[in-house]
C-alpha cells in the first residue's frame, strides 16, 4: 500500500512536465500521409484513434460514429469513421478481452481519397486496487485513391496498416504510448509516391474533482514522426451533473476546436452519447476556414 502511494505522488508532477512540453512543441503542418488525431477532433472521446490499448471495462459492447465537414470557403472536404468495440470475459476478476474493428474514410477535395480499415485486439487486468494496464494490436490496410480527372488518369494503391500501444490506468490518470503505421508502406495511386512514416504517440488524461457534481478532464496528445516533425493537442472538457459535457482543444494544426455534448442518456437499455465540435483554423489567407463535427456512441 505505501509503494503504491508512492508512486501516486510521484506521478503528478511527471503529469505537469508532460503538458508544459505540449506547450513547447512547434507547430506542423498535416500531410496526406499523418494520422487521424488531428483530422477527428474528439480523440479524448475516442481514445482507440491513436492507441488499441484504450480498453475501457465500463461497457460491454460499444459503437462510436463520426463526421467532420468543412464549412466555408473549402469545399469537397469532409471525414468519417465508425468504430465497434466488444469485451469479453476471462474468467479472472477484472480481467478483459476486447476485440473491434475501426473503418475511416477521408475526402481531401472531389478526387482524393484515403480510407483504412483495421481490425483490433486489446486486454486489459487489473495490477493492484488502483491501477490497472491495458495492450492492444490493431491489423489491417490503408488504401489511397485518386480519382479520374479531365487532366488525367487516376489510381488506387492498398497497403498494409497497423498500431501497438499500451495504457497505465489509475482512478483519475491515464498514460499511454502508441506506434501508428508499423509497416511504413510506399503507396503508388499515381505517378507520385506517397511513403507514410511511422508516428510515435504519448496520450494522457488527468481528471479532477473541482465540485460535488463537476469533474474536469484535462488531456493531451504529443506525435512524432521524425526529424523535427511533431504534432500535439490539448484541451479540457468539463462533465457537469453527469450528462452535460462542455470543452475545449487546441492542435498544432493551428485550430481551436469548441465542444458541447450529452451522454448517459438512457435509450431502451442502452446508454447514448452526443458531443458537437465547433473548430476554427487560424489561418489568414483566404480567410479562416472552420468545421463542424458530430460524434455519437452507443453502448450496453
Amino acid at each position: 500500500m505505501y509503494t503504491i502511494l508512492k508512486f501516486s505522488l510521484r506521478i503528478k508532477p511527471v503529469i505537469g512536465i508532460v503538458f508544459l512540453f505540449f506547450g513547447s512543441l512547434i507547430t506542423s503542418h498535416a500531410q496526406l500521409n499523418t494520422t487521424e488525431f488531428e483530422d477527428f477532433t474528439q480523440t479524448s472521446l475516442n481514445p482507440y484513434l491513436i492507441n488499441p490499448a484504450a480498453a475501457d471495462s465500463s461497457y460491454l459492447f460499444k459503437i462510436r460514429i463520426n463526421a467532420i465537414d468543412e464549412l466555408g470557403l473549402i469545399k469537397y472536404v469532409n471525414r468519417f469513421y465508425m468504430d465497434i468495440d466488444k469485451r469479453i470475459g476471462t474468467g479472472r476478476k477484472n480481467s478483459y478481452h476486447f476485440i473491434g474493428m475501426q473503418a475511416l474514410n477521408s475526402k481531401i477535395g472531389q478526387y482524393i481519397s484515403k480510407s483504412r480499415l483495421q481490425f483490433r485486439y486489446s486486454w486489459f487486468t487489473q495490477l493492484s486496487r488502483r491501477a490497472s494496464v491495458s495492450a492492444g494490436i490493431s491489423l489491417g490496410f490503408i488504401n489511397y485513391a485518386f480519382l479520374t480527372t479531365q487532366g488525367g488518369t487516376g489510381g488506387s494503391d492498398f497497403g498494409p496498416d497497423g498500431m501497438l500501444g499500451v495504457h497505465y490506468i489509475r482512478p483519475n490518470t491515464i498514460i499511454g504510448f502508441s506506434m501508428q503505421q508499423i509497416f511504413t508502406p510506399i503507396l503508388i495511386p499515381v505517378s507520385q509516391s506517397f511513403k507514410l512514416s511511422r508516428l510515435y504517440n504519448i496520450d494522457i488524461s488527468q481528471r479532477f474533482r473541482i465540485a460535488p457534481r463537476i469533474k474536469l478532464t484535462a488531456y493531451g496528445v504529443v506525435q512524432y514522426s521524425g526529424g523535427s516533425n511533431f504534432n500535439y493537442s490539448m484541451g479540457l472538457m468539463t462533465d457537469v451533473f453527469e450528462y452535460v459535457m462542455i470543452g475545449m482543444n487546441n492542435f498544432s494544426l493551428k485550430k481551436t476546436s469548441f465542444n458541447v455534448g450529452v451522454q448517459h442518456i438512457q435509450l431502451y437499455g442502452t446508454e447514448l452519447s452526443i458531443v458537437t465540435t465547433y473548430s476554427i483554423y487560424h489561418s489568414v489567407f483566404p480567410t479562416p476556414n472552420s468545421t463542424l463535427e458530430l460524434f455519437m456512441a452507443v453502448q450496453l
